[in-house]
């Protein structure tokens, strides 16, 4: 009885041992084994359509679904994008990237599974809505650039 007891341990620590040593360990930027590597940050197109409204590297403009133009000193910007990356990813490279342009974070939402950011910048807006896209793209991000404030008319004087 006893030695029936000593050979399942003896094939229960050998079992052990057998998964540990085919498990897969990964290897941090130092060669330090066990370490997590880090995801790489999204980074900004060097040319987005709309100079002051970043993009990151890889999203495309669904130009079906866009639309843009400037009036009397005032601009409109209906921009919807697609690609390929994390929500939050996404969430984090806005938050980086709009104030290197002068855009000032004033809100930011997760509501029913979509992330809302609220910018502003003088008398403009521009609302980020980054949501769940498709098979073909995971992420879609809308922007919507608008001017909140009077609009001052060459020549006139308010």
């Amino acid at each position: 009885m006893r030695l029936a007891q000593i050979a399942v341990l003896i094939i229960a620590v050998a079992t052990f041992s057998a998964g540990c040593s085919n498990s897969t360990r990964s290897v941090g930027a130092n060669g330090t084994p066990g370490a997590v590597p880090a995801v790489p940050d999204l980074v900004a197109r060097g040319r987005p359509p709309i100079p002051d409204l970043p993009v990151p590297i890889g999203f495309k403009l669904d130009e079906n679904k866009s639309v843009d133009y400037a009036v009397a000193g005032a601009r409109f910007v209906n921009h919807k994008y697609k690609g390929n990356a994390e929500k939050l990813e996404v969430k984090r490279f806005y938050e980086r990237q709009m104030p290197i342009s002068r855009w000032t974070l004033t809100t930011a939402m997760f509501a029913s599974g979509d992330v809302v950011l609220d910018f502003e910048k003088d008398v403009e807006r521009c609302r980020v809505t980054i949501t769940k896209g498709s098979l073909f793209h995971n992420i879609y991000v809308h922007m919507r650039l608008w001017t909140s404030g009077p609009i001052q008319v060459a020549g006139k004087e308010g």
